[in-house]
């Protein structure tokens, strides 16, 4: 019997510590293979003698033994997704927008519920104090990085946005104290992204980071990680849930700036929206 299947519907009557395991296992398969048995216990508020008699109820015999399991069964299940593993080949449309209105809702509640008090706020004073904000990403994050530059230098903030690893590299080389560099990366471990943010760190900028996998914010060259909930497979790269944590959380760090500067970011947005209506008149 698979994991889970066994997360969803138990071969054992789960106790109430059991029932937070499950809860957590459910939400963050993903993250289990990659932590301890301590880690596990202090994220479900429970024991470690707890966590490994559950193993046992779910047939394994030590927590090793689990997350290795755990691990091929999530390998094995992401080839076969290209959609939401919720969804139906025959349904209705009307359905399937049902479900995919859910999974989105679900997927902003958890975003904004897991971030830490302060750390919006903390990162917009960075932002604000730049001389320079560069954002980059790749492929479908490096969408998100240009929009988000686009916003920010609408309102007067000296921001560039780019999507590619070259021009990221070459920025780096060039960075220093002033500058953040604010990263965009789902699974917060792209060569050419953590390459760029180590060497702008090395010459003193401030480094950060956006992405789905928290665990990559503890790099010592990330000066502050913003994480958000959504988990993708490996056919469902670039899914709107996924797109849509991101633009929330720079939404919410932007809207943040703003509040900071109301009058001058309303100011340069009112002669922003003037010049690039003035282009449209005389078109």
């Amino acid at each position: 019997m698979s994991i889970l299947f066994q997360l969803e519907k138990p071969a054992f009557r789960p106790s109430k510590a059991d029932q937070k395991l499950l809860a957590y296992l459910r939400e963050n398969a993903s993250m289990v293979p990659r932590m301890t048995i301590s880690e596990l216990a202090k994220a479900c508020q429970a024991g470690e003698a707890t966590v490994t008699r559950f193993v046992k109820k779910l047939g394994f015999g030590s927590m090793q033994e689990f997350k290795v399991a755990l691990a091929a069964e999530l390998t094995k299940n992401s080839r076969n997704y290209i959609i939401n593993r919720d969804i139906a080949i025959g349904e209705s449309a009307l359905v399937t927008g049902r479900k995919l209105l859910e999974a989105n809702v679900s997927t902003l509640e958890r975003t904004l519920s897991a971030l830490p008090d302060g750390l919006l706020e903390d990162c917009a004073r960075q932002i604000l104090a730049a001389q320079r904000i560069v954002f980059i990403g790749l492929g479908n994050s490096g969408f998100t990085a240009k929009d988000s530059a686009y916003k920010f230098f609408r309102i007067g903030l000296n921001s560039v946005g780019i999507d590619n690893s070259h021009d990221m590299v070459m920025t780096a080389a060039l960075a220093g104290k002033g500058d953040v560099v604010l990263a965009v990366s789902q699974s917060g471990k792209s060569p050419e992204v953590l390459h760029t943010l180590k060497m702008a760190y090395e010459h003193g900028a401030v480094c950060l980071l956006v992405t789905a996998n928290r665990q990559a914010g503890q790099r010592a060259f990330i000066h502050r990680c913003i994480a958000y909930e959504a988990k993708e497979s490996l056919l469902e790269t670039g899914s709107i849930t996924a797109k849509l944590a991101q633009f929330f959380i720079m939404d919410l760090l932007y809207t943040q700036v703003v509040k900071e500067i109301p009058e001058k970011a309303l100011e340069n947005k009112r002669r922003t929206a003037e010049a690039v209506e003035w282009i449209s008149k005389e078109v």
